[in-house]
């Protein structure tokens, strides 16, 4: 659970800094006290609270676990995770998608564009690798791990085949 701790926090990263610059529109503190954290539920019931379509990746693992989150930002925006994992393996790729508004310049290094054409960004470190780009309206995080998350799994060119089967 830890580890996953760890992947839910680097995933958090592009939503923490759209959240922090739009809540400088605001002058109303957040009370951290009041949020709760995410509570794991079905893809169906995202996809029912959520106002845009949940776009899925191809998995290229045997998928033995899977469920989805919808994540607290106050009012400002939506955001789901989604996490699809095989626990006998100890693989995990977490798809984070938002309908931010936000336009902060993103953090990591400049990576290849999908086909689409949107630019990714490799936002990885000695144990994640993670992707992150901006399309339609939505920004999207693609990160996975191995190893009880202490390694990465996929290289920056295979999140990017990943993120180009998301349909």
């Amino acid at each position: 659970m830890k580890a996953v701790s760890k992947l839910l926090f680097l995933c958090m990263i592009p939503l923490l800094l759209s959240a922090c610059l739009q809540n400088k529109e605001s002058n109303q503190p957040i009370n951290n006290s009041d949020l709760s954290p995410p509570v794991e539920i079905s893809l169906e019931e995202a996809e029912a609270n959520i106002p845009f379509e949940i776009k899925q990746p191809s998995i290229p693992f045997q998928v033995t676990q899977k469920s989805a989150r919808i994540l607290d930002t106050n009012g400002k925006f939506d955001a789901v995770e989604i996490t699809y994992a095989n626990t006998e393996e100890g693989l995990t790729l977490i798809i984070m998608i938002t309908n931010s508004k936000a336009d902060t310049p993103p953090n990591g290094k400049k990576g290849l564009k999908l086909t689409n054409g949107s630019q990714t960004w490799d936002q990885g470190n000695e144990h994640v690798s993670a992707i992150y780009w901006r399309n339609e309206g939505l920004t999207y995080s693609l990160v996975s791990g191995k190893n009880n998350n202490l390694e990465p799994l996929y290289d920056h060119q295979t999140l990017i085949k990943i993120a180009n089967t998301i349909k």
